[in-house]
């Protein structure tokens, strides 16, 4: 098994490059494609979209947060159950 030292590296990896990707993505962001997206999705009384109008720091820092969450917490239960089968099986 991989110790945790080898294995941040390819982590490291994935995430600065999901960083590049959604900073070269972001100015997509102030095209008229993504204006008639998001006019297709606003009903017609529903307002709450164009009042939550994000900044471009947080619509990129929003994602990676929400992919370390999704992953993160399934990989530490992971390793928690991992733990604790070895545990039972060494004695």
């Amino acid at each position: 098994m991989p110790t945790f030292r080898e294995s941040i590296w390819p982590i490291l990896i994935i995430i600065i490059t999901s960083a590049i990707l959604m900073a070269l993505i972001a100015p997509l962001d102030s095209t008229e494609w993504a204006t008639g997206i998001r006019a297709g999705l606003i009903t017609e009384g529903d307002e709450s979209f164009e009042a939550s109008d994000l900044s471009g720091a947080i619509s990129i820092i929003g994602p990676l947060l929400k992919i370390t969450f999704l992953m993160g917490i399934p990989v530490l239960i992971t390793f928690w159950i991992r733990r604790i089968i070895r545990r039972f099986q060494m004695k």
